[in-house]
């Protein structure tokens, strides 16, 4: 019974002196439920569970497989262009050096028969003067050369000079340009590892690997009725909110940390976290952006006179204070220093608008300002002066951006 082993009769007389046993037939009255109940298990979750897992796995293979040899295609279509390129270019080379051929043929043809002409001329001179001169024909000699005729020989120089090909050494490297890039996605840290080991220094063509987005943790935040929006405060403690009002301070364990309080706005993206550690939170009814200091007092930071804020940023770089803003049917984004004066602003004008709704707001390291806008269904990112650089709508499904964050690269 200690040791949960079945034995013989034998082995009890011989070793097992001092246990306590029970006949297997008790034990299996004793055990048969769990044991029903755990081959129940196994017939009814964990063999589907496994089947499904398999039929995963076989479809995850053949969907790589096709990719794989999808992209094997794709090399030879792209060596099958280079060579199609190359081939261009040798029959225009070729074809290049025909016409100048012909052109110089051509050019040297007329030239040779103008000197031919001019020595027919000089030979036909002399052969005349011989001719006279050898028949006494004294008065047809000095008739016909009285005046010396001149006949000029012009130096007839080619069309060209010289011709001459350059060849470019052409290593294995620079032909690997002619080829687009692999993009391997792998699925975590390890498998990545395997992957850059696998194809080191084995290929010319550039290979990509995509980020890998690994879920470290996850836990549940008491007091709010969902997360819409975070910031970071430390290691140890973030800020949650959701769009009802609520705010709280929270441990990596979900743990409030914090009483929750009533925030003075609802919304998306509205607070955020300064340099100094305090808080920054929207304050709609009045229309400014103030401060929640670490001794909890509340002080105005900006006045935004008629506007009304709908996204709130704070620089990690420098500072400064971003904030979207709406009045009516314009829209704008506003850079203000760490005391709150205005530094810079982009306005959307009715006929030309960027933005619809700024949600969130973030800037990255070159200083853009990336702005999620749920209406427009789009990631806008403008530079520092507020040029717009870029849009991303997604990947073929409807797109709706919520929080953003940058890294440092």
């Amino acid at each position: 019974k200690e040791c949960k082993v079945p034995v013989c009769i034998t082995c009890i007389k011989e070793r097992h002196n001092g246990h306590v046993f029970i006949e297997t037939l008790e034990l299996y009255n004793i055990l048969k439920e769990d044991i029903t109940k755990y081959v129940s298990d196994i017939k009814s979750r964990e063999i589907p569970l496994t089947q499904t897992t398999l039929t995963q796995a076989i479809q995850g293979r053949l969907e790589m497989t096709e990719a794989i040899r999808k992209v094997r295609s794709d090399l030879v279509s792209d060596a099958a262009l280079a060579k199609k390129l190359i081939d261009q270019n040798l029959e225009s080379g070729v074809k290049v050096m025909d016409e100048i051929e012909n052109l110089v043929i051509a050019d040297s043809f007329h030239k040779e028969s103008g000197i031919r002409d001019t020595l027919s001329d000089l030979q036909n001179i002399v052969r005349q003067y011989d001719d006279s001169n050898t028949s006494n024909r004294l008065a047809e000699l000095i008739n016909c050369y009285s005046y010396p005729k001149s006949h000029p020989v012009q130096k007839r120089t080619p069309i060209a000079s010289d011709i001459t090909y350059f060849p470019k050494s052409l290593t294995l490297e620079e032909a690997g340009e002619m080829f687009g890039y692999l993009s391997i996605q792998a699925k975590g840290v390890h498998e990545l590892k395997l992957i850059k080991e696998s194809t080191d220094k084995k290929t010319l063509i550039q290979i990509k690997f995509p980020p890998i987005v690994e879920k470290i943790m996850s836990f549940e935040i008491s007091g709010i009725a969902h997360t819409s929006h975070i910031s970071y405060v430390n290691d140890e403690i973030a800020l949650f909110s959701d769009n009802n009002s609520k705010l709280v301070f929270a441990n990596k364990r979900g743990e409030v940390a914090k009483e929750k309080f009533e925030m003075l706005t609802s919304g998306y993206g509205c607070h955020a976290i300064t340099q100094e550690r305090d808080l920054l939170i929207t304050d709609l009814s009045k229309h400014q952006i103030c401060k929640l200091t670490k001794e909890q007092k509340i002080l105005p930071v900006i006045k935004l006179g008629a506007w009304t804020a709908t996204a709130l940023c704070c620089s990690q770089r420098n500072g400064d204070i971003l904030v979207g803003m709406f009045l009516k049917h314009n829209v704008k984004v506003v850079r203000y220093n760490n005391k709150g004066n205005p530094l810079f602003e982009n306005p959307q004008n009715k006929g030309n608008q960027v933005y619809h709704t700024p949600c969130y707001l973030s800037e990255n390291i070159n200083g853009d300002i990336c702005v999620s806008d749920w209406n427009r269904e789009s990631l806008i990112v403008s530079d520092r002066e507020g040029c717009h650089r870029f849009s991303y709508s997604g990947s073929g499904s409807r797109f709706y951006p919520r929080g953003i964050i940058n890294d440092d690269v």
